[in-house]
């Protein structure tokens, strides 16, 4: 009986495989690259002839709502994720799991920890349906039993116009062996926009590097043989907004250690641990404090999607837009930065769009980047499961 339940389930599953993949848009193509930081008036601030292009050939939307907080990490795996960073696990670029006993952190081991990733990336998605993937290293693409086909481990050394070259590569591989979904990260305007500010002589010239760059790739992925199939999307991670070592709040200088577990100070925004008892203590004192606001992370305000994971423990502390957080009075602050509220436009992403399944020279209003998933599951005719991004809100973009 075991073995017919056995030999039963593994057909089912074949089956349910073969349909699936049969469902599939297998001459269908998507490229999705992201920019880190690029906000989205750069368009409006600097002339971007690439990017204007781009929107005139296919689809640009107003902006992209991040998620909150609005960080790299996070973000990047929303936008593959279709989950609020609530939902998926990764709820801040810094933060420790008490469960675990371990802190998440970029430049630790604990970054390539499947344990602390949820969701269903949408290479995962794709290779469960019989699509077959790649990604030149975007955020998250690299955890063990959670990668595409093809994926590179993160190295900011290879060049720009490498990865382009990589790419190339990889959608003219046999049909058998050529991914139809492709991943594409790149770390700047953002670290430019950190070290001088978003409005900058330096970013400036960094943001018109990154719209030749996008130029490039957009041209090159035309002439390719299966160019017509490709939809390009080409999106953002979120804003930057100004700061000044005029305006830094020193937050851990207003509570006594005692009171406090977890305290990593992430600017601009951070969660807290309260020891036993000492809640209420810590919120009397939080009050006290200028330029910032804070929440008990049961009362985090809906629209944020934001304070039910454990890992966000028991209070959330962001500075006001321009100020910053910093661990001691004498740290330096100067630049850019972000992770402020989302509904600060400063904060806000792009999305620019062109392929067979766009419509042409169209804007779209502002949306919410988990909306992303779900379009790229349509265009691939893939099946997603219950995830918080919705097709409806990215639809007008669609030509049919």
């Amino acid at each position: 009986m075991r073995k017919f339940t056995t030999h039963l389930l593994s057909f089912t599953f074949l089956f349910l495989t073969t349909f699936l993949h049969s469902q599939t848009n297998k001459d269908t193509y998507v490229v999705l690259v992201s920019m880190d930081g690029f906000r989205w008036d750069y368009q409006k601030q600097f002339n971007l002839p690439n990017l204007k292009e781009i929107a005139k050939e296919g689809v640009r939307a107003k902006s992209m709502k991040p998620s909150y907080p609005s960080k790299t990490f996070p973000n990047h795996y929303s936008i593959v994720t279709g989950l609020y960073p609530d939902h998926h696990g990764i709820i801040n670029n810094v933060f420790y799991d008490a469960q675990l006993n371990e802190s998440f952190s970029l430049s630790s081991d604990a970054k390539n920890d499947s344990r602390f990733y949820g969701g269903n990336p949408i290479w995962n998605l794709a290779e469960q349906q019989g699509v077959k993937t790649a990604s030149f290293f975007w955020p998250g693409s690299d955890i063990d039993n959670r990668n595409p086909s093809i994926y590179k481990k993160y190295d900011n050394k290879i060049p720009y116009g490498a990865r382009i070259d990589t790419v190339l590569k990889w959608l003219q591989l046999p049909e058998k062996q050529r991914p139809h979904l492709v991943t594409l990260y790149f770390d700047e305007p953002d670290h430019t926009g950190h070290n001088f500010g978003p409005l900058s002589p330096e970013n400036k010239k960094m943001v018109i590097k990154m719209d030749s760059i996008m130029g490039e790739l957009s041209r090159r992925l035309d002439q390719l043989a299966i160019g017509k199939q490709i939809n390009l999307i080409i999106v953002s991670d979120h804003g930057m907004a100004d700061i000044s070592d005029a305006k830094k709040i020193a937050v851990l200088d207003y509570l006594k250690p005692e009171w406090l577990g977890y305290k990593d100070v992430i600017n601009p925004i951070m969660s807290l641990q309260a020891k036993s008892g000492y809640q209420d203590s810590i919120a009397n004192a939080l009050k006290k404090v200028p330029h910032i606001h804070f929440w008990k992370s049961t009362e985090v305000p809906k629209r944020l999607h934001y304070g039910t994971n454990p890992r966000v423990h028991d209070f959330v502390i962001e500075a006001d837009k321009g100020w910053s957080l910093v661990t001691k009075k004498s740290q330096n602050v100067k630049g850019g930065t972000h992770g402020y509220d989302n509904n600060e436009k400063d904060m806000h992403a792009i999305f620019y769009a062109k392929g067979p399944v766009f419509k042409v020279d169209k804007t779209v209003k502002t949306f919410q980047n988990v909306s992303v998933y779900p379009l790229i599951a349509h265009i691939l005719g893939l099946q997603i499961g219950e995830i918080d991004g919705k097709l409806s809100d990215v639809k007008s973009a669609l030509a049919n």
